[in-house]
C-alpha cells in the first residue's frame, strides 16, 4: 500500500510530492503482471476501465496490483492551456498578462518536464491530448518534445487552431497522432474555407470521430466563407472510416465538403443545429447507419431557448 503522500510542493500548488524513498515508477512496474485477489492482470486492466476518475484515485491507493492498473489511466489526459502555463510559471500571476501569453510555451515545457520526472508521461500512458493554442506560439506549443513523443493518443481536441498557419507544417507538429488519433475535435478554428478545415482533419486516415465547433474566417468573428465554387475538396488518399460520432456546431458550410470525401460519411451519431447547411443531406447519407441524433433548435424566432431533439 502507498502511503504518506502529500500534497505541498511549493513551487506548484497543484502538483502531488512523493516520499523520496518511493521509485513510482519501478513500483509500478513490478506489479504489471500481477493480479489481485486471485483474478487475472487482464480482467483487473477490463475493470478499471469502466470507474470514473475519483473511484481510480480511491482504488490506486488499495494495493499495489490496483495502483499499477489505475495509474496509467488516471494519467490518460494532458491538457496544455492556461493551467498548466500557469503551474510550469511557478507563480500565482494572472496568466492572462501579455508576458505569460508571450512565454506560454516555455512554461507548458515547464509543466510536462516535471510530469515527465514524475513518470506520467511514460509510453502508454497519455491517450487523450486537449490543446489551447490561443496563447502562446502554436508552432513552438506544438513542437515541445514531450508532446512530440506521445505515439499512443487516440483522442485529440484543439482549441484556436490557425490553419493557414499549422497546415504547411502539418507533419513536423503532427506526424505522431496519424497512425492512432481516432476523435478529433476542433473549436474556433481559424480557416480561409470549409474545405481547408476538412483537409485537417483528412490527415487523420482512422478518424470516426469528428467534432467541428464554430470554425471562423481568418479574422476572429468572421464567418467561415464557402469554399470557391468549382474547387475541389481534400481527396485522402484512402476513404476514412467516419462511422462514429458526428458534432456540428455553428452555421458554417461543411456538411457538403463531409459529402464529398471519397467513401461517403457513415455516421452512428450526429448532433448537430437546425440551420446547419444541407443537414436535410447528411441524415439522407448516413440513414443506414444512424442510430441517435440531436438536434439544437429555436422553437420560434421570438424565443431564445434552445430546445434539443433526440431520436434514438
Amino acid at each position: 500500500m502507498i502511503s504518506n503522500w502529500t500534497v505541498k510542493n511549493p513551487r506548484c500548488r497543484y502538483a502531488a510530492s512523493y516520499p523520496s524513498s518511493v521509485d513510482l515508477q519501478k513500483l509500478c512496474d513490478s506489479y504489471r503482471d500481477k493480479g489481485e485477489m486471485g483474478l487475472p492482470r487482464e480482467l483487473i486492466d477490463e475493470i478499471m476501465r469502466y470507474n470514473d476518475l475519483q473511484t481510480l484515485k480511491g482504488c490506486s491507493l488499495t494495493s499495489g496490483a490496483f495502483y499499477s492498473a489505475a495509474r496509467p489511466l488516471i494519467h490518460r489526459r494532458i491538457a496544455l492551456g492556461a493551467r498548466s502555463a500557469l503551474r510550469g510559471s511557478h507563480t500565482d500571476d494572472d496568466i492572462h498578462s501579455d508576458d505569460h501569453l508571450n512565454q506560454a510555451d516555455v512554461f507548458h515545457a515547464h509543466y510536462l518536464s516535471e510530469a515527465e520526472e514524475r513518470g506520467l508521461l511514460r509510453p502508454g500512458y497519455v491517450r487523450e491530448v486537449h490543446l489551447d493554442l490561443g496563447i502562446g506560439n502554436p508552432e513552438k506549443v506544438l513542437q515541445l518534445r514531450q508532446l512530440l513523443a506521445l505515439d499512443t493518443v487516440h483522442t485529440l481536441t484543439i482549441n484556436s487552431l490557425a490553419l493557414d498557419q499549422i497546415l504547411p507544417i502539418f507533419d513536423r507538429c503532427f506526424s505522431q497522432f496519424v497512425r492512432t488519433l481516432r476523435s478529433l475535435s476542433l473549436e474556433t478554428a481559424r480557416c480561409k474555407d470549409a474545405h481547408q478545415l476538412i483537409e485537417f482533419a483528412c490527415r487523420f486516415p482512422h478518424l470516426d470521430d469528428l467534432e467541428l465547433i464554430n470554425p471562423c474566417g481568418l479574422e476572429y468573428g468572421m464567418g467561415l466563407p464557402d469554399a470557391p465554387q468549382g474547387s475541389e475538396g481534400p481527396q485522402p488518399e484512402q476513404p476514412l472510416p467516419l462511422g462514429g460520432h458526428l458534432v456540428l456546431r455553428g452555421g458554417a458550410p461543411l456538411v457538403q465538403c463531409l459529402l464529398d470525401l471519397p467513401g461517403g460519411v457513415r455516421f452512428r451519431s450526429i448532433e448537430a443545429i437546425s440551420n446547419q447547411k444541407d443537414l436535410a443531406k447528411l441524415l439522407a447519407a448516413c440513414s443506414s447507419t444512424l442510430e441517435v441524433l440531436n438536434i439544437g433548435c429555436f422553437e420560434s424566432r421570438k424565443s431564445n431557448n434552445l430546445t434539443r431533439a433526440s431520436v434514438h
